[in-house]
């Protein structure tokens, strides 16, 4: 039986639910955002999605003869809580994090093979030490929610621009007594 981390790290549904963290969308919407995918493939992954209760249909209607569904995102499947992070084994973090690399750097690898433009395109990486005590990461934890939580619903258009936030947060390791 395929685990959850290892059903919802897929290329495909990560790019239908992180297209649905952005709120409720039709098949035809989501087939114009998540690109280069087939539309048998899509509803393969969207029926995927829905019997797996990652997500579900809010509404149904005619058009044209055939049903339209939309989908929304059920916001406590789609995700590792915490408590489910912290029952994973040591190699099961380690598959989960070599899968979120490995899509980020195929996500890279497709910029890079593109047309770029490195002097204007949102593109970049660094890393930086913070060294922070519990109220100052909470503090930095709420600030960073509320910077981006006004921007995770834009929906794709020809206004805006798609550009790809990546976060790892790796703490030190505990030195052993």
């Amino acid at each position: 039986m395929q685990s959850k981390s290892d059903f919802i790290l897929h290329p495909v549904r990560m790019k239908i639910i992180q297209q649905l963290s952005k709120g409720p969308a039709t098949v035809m919407e989501l087939k114009e955002w998540v690109s280069g995918v087939p539309q048998a493939t899509l509803y393969r992954h969207l029926n995927l999605l829905s019997k797996n209760e990652i997500i579900y249909v809010v509404e149904e209607r005619k058009v044209r003869g055939a049903v339209e569904r939309t989908y929304a995102l059920d916001q406590n499947s789609a995700y590792i809580s915490a408590e489910e992070a912290a029952n994973l084994s040591k190699e099961d973090h380690m598959k989960m994090f070599m899968t979120f690399v490995s899509n980020v750097t195929g996500e890279v690898e497709a910029y890079l093979n593109g047309n770029t433009n490195l002097k204007t395109d949102i593109f970049g990486y660094n890393q930086l030490d913070l060294y922070l005590n519990d109220e100052e990461w909470e503090e930095l934890s709420q600030g960073m929610q509320e910077l981006i939580g006004k921007y995770v619903p834009n929906r794709p258009s020809k206004h805006n621009k798609k550009v790809k936030l990546v976060q790892m947060l790796v703490p030190e390791p505990k030195k052993s007594m």
